[in-house]
């Protein structure tokens, strides 16, 4: 199975933030999404990057709602590792 997800990137104080949005199941109407933080550079679909699912317990309505509540997360994820 080919994993055919679709990763925006935005750099956050030197770091990547990388989000996709997934549909949760079969309901097109319900997203979710994933974030990875990687050192500048570094792929999303390295082993090392620190990931986080939404951990929200939200679903969001569309895929761009879902990206934006990733970003947000990332850049969460980011602060803690910057103090």
């Amino acid at each position: 199975m080919t994993d055919r997800q679709s990763w925006r990137t935005e750099e956050y104080k030197g770091m990547d933030v990388h989000v996709t949005a997934l549909p949760h199941g079969d309901a097109k109407c319900k997203w979710d999404y994933t974030v990875r933080v990687t050192d500048p550079g570094i792929d999303s679909s390295t082993m090392s990057a620190l990931a986080a699912a939404s951990g929200d317990d939200d679903d969001y309505s569309t895929e761009d709602d879902a990206v934006q509540a990733g970003f947000a997360k990332g850049y969460a994820l980011v602060d803690m590792l910057k103090k």
